[in-house]
């Protein structure tokens, strides 16, 4: 069995359309057809992807070995290791919005250190918006490192910083074309150019969790 077969097995035992699943990890539907036709490989960010949106196991994905899901007994489960974290001010997903960080922080956010697969430092804002929709939507908790260096940033989403304030969007970098874009997963909204070097247009950190309340 390929990975796009265990990715297909997947979808089947989520009862779920290849549409809705390709909208839940925020790729288009024609390119998961893409991937689990065989057309082309699986980036591994988005088997990552799958693994954490469905606590899926990521060696299963890959190999075919262990676990479907991830499983943790109670007796076997280390105790949790939390870090506090101020949400510091929204972050809009739409048009920018400003933030202000030297103000006191009306809530704070407890967050599984396990689940901060990038280092600190870290930023956590408020969602305001549904250009990132249906991956991040309107009130979600999104935390950000500041230190990316080693990470390839091609398809991470990123916040940045413009003379507008603070927005969040996937950065698609096409080398041949020698362009980056500011992507929106909402097709209703248009992509940004970037230029590092626009002094209006700075990155200031990576997305590493997206946290949803129910209730």
């Amino acid at each position: 069995m390929s990975v796009a077969d265990r990715v297909k097995l997947l979808i089947s035992k989520q009862n779920q359309t290849q549409k809705k699943f390709a909208e839940t990890i925020g790729i288009s539907p024609a390119r998961l057809n893409n991937y689990l036709a065989g057309i082309s490989k699986i980036p591994q960010d988005i088997l990552i992807r799958i693994s954490e949106r469905y606590n899926c196991g990521l060696t299963w994905l890959l190999t075919g070995e262990g676990d479907m899901f991830n499983i943790v007994r109670a007796r076997e489960a280390a105790p949790e290791k939390f870090i506090s974290l101020p949400v510091v001010s929204s972050i809009a997903t739409g048009c920018p919005m400003e933030a202000y960080l030297d103000d006191e922080p009306a809530e704070f956010i407890q967050v599984p250190l396990s689940l901060l697969h990038l280092p600190p430092p870290y930023f956590a804002f408020r969602v305001e918006g549904d250009s990132m929709s249906p991956f991040i939507l309107d009130g979600d908790i999104v935390i950000l490192s500041q230190d990316w260096r080693g990470i390839e940033l091609n398809d991470r989403i990123c916040g940045f910083r413009t003379h507008d304030g603070i927005t969040l969007k996937k950065m698609v970098i096409q080398k041949r074309q020698k362009t980056t874009w500011l992507m929106p997963l909402n097709h209703g909204y248009s992509p940004v150019p970037y230029n590092k070097d626009t002094e209006d247009l700075i990155m200031f950190g990576v997305l590493v969790i997206s946290i949803r309340k129910y209730f």
